[in-house]
């Protein structure tokens, strides 16, 4: 080969490396941004589930699936009311290859119980006065009003994700779990107290 094929041969090689490259990194970057669009999606649907009481909908978001309920239909919509009182702001999501954890700041009512102690007193009277009412839905009216007002709390809040298949999932939060399990346990009780 002579000199000038040589020197253009090589000009050329160091070009298509060069285009390589910048095919690599251009791919590497959409790899990291549809890793952090994905998580962000996947946690605000999961967020919105959990302020729904969408039992189904958390399941479709989590690996570990949370087992159904079979409260009676008032007992939810109790639950509905206090999980749509809480706010929630996502402060950080880490990723890691396949991993990744989100922090993110729950602002919630403080008192789940008290909330639902009162509504049931304040249910009871209603009935005392009005004996045609209906108790489920006396509470559930209680519920709403005893929870606007309530007083709040903030925690951070721990979430964490893997990557399956090019698809984001929700491994664990027990925090989380923890905020439906303080919900669900004092609705329940005081819907099956009036008969729910």
């Amino acid at each position: 080969m002579k000199q000038g094929s040589i020197t253009r041969f090589k000009r050329t090689a160091a070009l298509f490396l060069s285009v390589m490259m910048t095919f690599v990194c251009a791919s590497c970057g959409d790899s990291k941004t549809d890793d952090n669009s994905m998580t962000r999606s996947l946690l605000d649907s999961y967020m919105s589930s959990f302020l729904n009481y969408d039992i189904n909908g958390l399941n479709k978001c989590c690996m570990a699936r949370l087992d159904g309920y079979d409260d009676s239909e008032e007992a939810t919509k109790g639950c509905k009311i206090l999980t749509s009182r809480i706010v929630w702001e996502c402060e950080t999501i880490s990723i890691d290859g396949n991993s990744a954890i989100a922090q993110v700041k729950i602002t919630r009512p403080a008192d789940f119980e008290g909330i639902c102690t009162a509504a049931l007193d304040e249910a009871i009277d209603n009935l005392d006065k009005n004996p045609e009412a209906d108790p489920g839905a006396s509470l559930t009216s209680a519920l709403k009003k005893q929870s606007s007002g309530a007083e709040t709390t903030e925690e951070s809040v721990e979430i964490s994700m893997t990557k399956v298949d090019n698809k984001w999932y929700i491994v664990k939060s027990l925090a989380m779990n923890r905020i439906i399990s303080a919900i669900r346990t004092p609705v329940r009780s005081v819907y099956l107290l009036l008969g729910y």
